[in-house]
């Protein structure tokens, strides 16, 4: 697991909540995400899953599902709506909820105890302010926090949603109740207003029993849920959009791919066709149209053309595709994927060695998007406010004996590609390795299975080493940098360190030591309530 990297929080604005600006509200985005929340999100939905499927609950998770659970709804017209919204879900989420909740699960699925410790220490959270400060949560035991942004935030709002609809099953009279995330959705039968108000009491009280608030609107025959209306007096839905909202889609002369200007009015005709019945698309498509043409595209959206399902292909054999993802351009006229494809043909032949792993099959192209103006200020700006704020020159080597630095006075150089020469009495050979730190700590680990046995079989390099030692030939060790480069970015999915490595291995022209399943091998780094400020040099707990 990498160690959690500090990323500055920020908040957003929820404008569109009512008696706005009067009343602003914001919502908080942590993007510190402690590395482990990747394993408990595994973890945590695989227990949802086996919930889901052993419980008789209506957890949703998508409109989809709100939707199949609407249309099997008997009697609709003597039913009503009941709808409620668990106010600030993911900060309420208290460190006894959860552990109640895990308890609980345990009755159903199997929860090991290193499973258990895996969901509860991934809840330790920090925040990091735009000037470095460090700040924790103010009510909470062991930094715990279910933050915005977190790897399994959502699996664990599942979890207690599971926990609470078993709960209202048991002191709830309706029809039937349903969850996603913290919007709610219950229908009862028509009724005195009496029972209305105690069916709204009991159900308020089984949030506060979990340390939850919640709004609630009784008696509505019309309701706004996800991004659909439903109606029980028509027994119809259809798509809804928040007031103001003028739905706006990609310019047709943008410079994108043709696939995705394609597929753009195909898309959308297929979303407002799943979202309405009846006669409901017949009202909805005229703005949908419009944007359309406001956008360039001379296409409009029929209700049979969205109802079209496409045909399943039988799912055949999982296989390693290596993808090729280039910019795209309208300036550029030469078609890139044919040509790359025929590069592969003619290198990569039948008869060639790496033709298994280099072939038509096994290499996908799609083109990417050129990033927008917006992507392109940003970066430009971040590169001027870095470079404004250079920090003082940076120590570049650390060694007792300078003269025996293995890389001449720059051994702390980091994020790099390197080459160790082994000369011995008849040849020489080189080995190509990366460094996603500073180039001492991986020289470190090489001279270690160099010098241990028990090490030896760590890299290609010490089996080429302890040979030579084995068979008493002298040699010598030379290491080079071949280039510096960046790690892994999580926003774009690339890692230029690790191709710039394979790029190496493919070029080198001496012998090397470096086995060819290293080229496709993936990569190892891409791995709100109120807060009070954490006190400085504060001892780190044992």
């Amino acid at each position: 697991i990498k160690p959690t990297s500090p990323k500055k929080a920020f908040v957003t604005i929820k404008d569109h909540k009512d008696n706005f600006p009067h009343n602003i509200k914001c919502r908080l985005i942590n993007p510190t995400k402690p590395e482990m929340g990747r394993v408990s999100k595994v973890i945590l939905d695989r227990i949802n899953t086996e919930l889901r499927s052993q419980i008789s609950v209506n957890q949703w998770r998508n409109t989809a599902s709100v939707l199949d659970w609407f249309t099997g709804l008997h009697e609709k017209e003597r039913l009503t709506f009941i709808v409620f919204d668990i106010v600030d879900f993911y900060p309420s989420i208290t460190e006894p909820l959860l552990m109640k909740c895990l308890t609980w699960a345990k009755m159903h699925t199997r929860i090991s105890g290193h499973e258990f410790d895996a969901v509860m220490y991934s809840r330790r959270s920090l925040l990091h302010d735009h000037e470095g400060n460090t700040w924790e949560k103010r009510d909470a035991t062991n930094q715990f926090d279910v933050s915005m942004g977190a790897y399994d935030g959502a699996e664990v709002c599942e979890l207690v949603g599971l926990y609470i609809l078993q709960e209202m099953g048991k002191k709830i009279d309706v029809a039937s109740a349903g969850l996603y995330r913290d919007n709610g959705l219950a229908v009862m039968r028509s009724s005195s207003g009496s029972h209305v108000d105690r069916t709204r009491k009991n159900l308020i009280s089984v949030f506060q029993e979990c340390g939850l608030k919640i709004t609630v609107e009784t008696n509505l025959k019309i309701v706004n849920f996800l991004d659909v209306t439903l109606n029980l007096g028509t027994e119809s839905y259809q798509p809804y959009r928040k007031p103001n909202d003028t739905p706006v889609y990609i310019n047709k002369s943008s410079n994108h791919p043709p696939t995705i200007m394609k597929n753009i009015p195909l898309a959308i005709t297929r979303r407002i066709s799943e979202l309405s019945n009846q006669d409901a698309f017949n009202k909805a498509a005229p703005v949908y149209n419009n944007a359309l043409a406001s956008a360039g595209y001379n296409y409009k959206i029929e209700e049979s053309a969205g109802k079209e399902k496409a045909k399943r292909t039988r799912k055949g054999r999982s296989r390693k595709v290596i993808s090729y993802n280039p910019p795209y351009s309208m300036n550029v006229k030469t078609d890139i994927g044919a040509r790359f494809l025929k590069l592969i043909d003619t290198h990569f032949p039948a008869g060639n060695k790496l033709h298994n792993i280099f072939n038509r099959s096994t290499v996908k192209i799609s083109y990417s998007c050129m990033k927008n103006i917006k992507q392109i200020i940003k970066s430009h700006n971040s590169k001027v406010m870095k470079d404004a704020t250079q920090p003082p020159q940076k120590k570049t080597c650390n060694c007792r004996q300078p003269e025996n630095c293995p890389l001449r006075g720059n051994c702390l150089v980091d994020d790099v590609i390197y080459k160790a020469t082994v000369a011995s009495q008849d040849n020489a050979v080189a080995y190509i390795g990366l460094a996603s730190g500073p180039f001492k700590m991986r020289y470190n680990n090489h001279t270690k299975s160099l010098r241990h046995d028990c090490y030896k079989k760590e890299t290609e390099l010490s089996k080429y080493v302890w040979g030579l030692k084995d068979e008493n030939i002298d040699y010598t060790i030379r290491w080079d940098i071949i280039k510096k480069s960046n790690t892994h970015r999580r926003r774009t999915g690339t890692c230029n360190l690790c191709m710039e490595e394979k790029l190496a291995i493919i070029g080198l022209q001496e012998p090397k030591l470096n086995r060819r399943t290293e080229l496709i091998s993936t990569c190892r780094h891409g791995t709100t309530r109120s807060y009070r400020r954490r006190p400085p040099n504060r001892a780190k707990r044992k």
